[in-house]
């Protein structure tokens, strides 16, 4: 299915979600290089980072820990971060294995939280086909390294970017794909045992586990819900 297809079968109001959706991926991105830059990397290097890595928060970690002098453990941070990604993999798998492996490769590359989300919603429609995960999240992989870019070139010369409210723009990133997400009754349930994991979690000093064990646990929610259900 081509990409003109696939956006007059999502319907306008889903792709105006996803259209708004990569503007806050790409206003993040735009955060993040200027942030980085800010610390004194050059701009190429940020660029670079974004390009290769292309991992979100996980980036954002490693440079808060990096600018503070502790390079091992931005590694092991970002390990244990992006071990979520071991969930979202194992749920995609049975949608994605129909493709080679350097086009299964060349999907795990773009995997993060928004394309998971947008593809799993998509799957759970009853389509098979990956256009369309392959498209949003290569859509989504040029917002993210454009505002990288962005904000490395302009963003060098300002002073503490993140009063722009970087904090906030993450967070709306991830309630936009929560609300574009959920469906039915169980995917509320879901979601909010999630959250309230992982606010308990952060409030209590576990931050850095925060994501995972609240990723973990969500899908046994899902499940105990679905043997609950006649």
């Amino acid at each position: 299915m081509r990409a003109p297809a696939i956006l007059r079968s999502l319907g306008p109001k889903l792709v105006r979600d996803i259209l708004a959706l990569c503007a806050a991926v790409s206003f993040v991105g735009l955060s993040f290089g200027a942030i980085a830059t800010a610390t004194g990397l050059p701009a190429w290097a940020v660029v670079a980072f974004s390009l290769f890595v292309f991992a979100g928060g996980a980036q954002f970690l490693a440079i808060a820990l990096v600018s503070a002098g502790n390079p091992v453990a931005a590694i092991l941070g970002g390990l244990l971060l992006n071990a979520r990604h071991l969930l979202m993999a194992a749920a995609i798998r049975p949608f994605v294995r129909v493709a080679s492996l350097p086009g299964r490769l060349g999907l795990a590359y773009v995997l993060t939280d928004e394309a998971f989300a947008m593809g799993i919603g998509w799957f759970r429609r009853g389509h098979r086909d990956l256009a369309y995960y392959a498209v949003f999240s290569t859509v989504l992989w040029c917002s993210w390294n454009l505002g990288t870019l962005l904000g490395a070139i302009f963003g060098a010369g300002v002073q503490d970017p993140q009063r722009f409210g970087i904090d906030f723009a993450i967070t709306a990133v991830f309630v936009a794909i929560v609300a574009i997400g959920v469906r039915h009754r169980a995917d509320v349930a879901v979601a909010l045992a999630a959250a309230l994991v992982a606010a308990a979690l952060r409030l209590a000093g576990a931050s850095a586990v925060a994501v995972v064990v609240a990723g973990a646990l969500a899908p046994l929610v899902a499940f105990a819900i679905r043997e609950e259900q006649p």
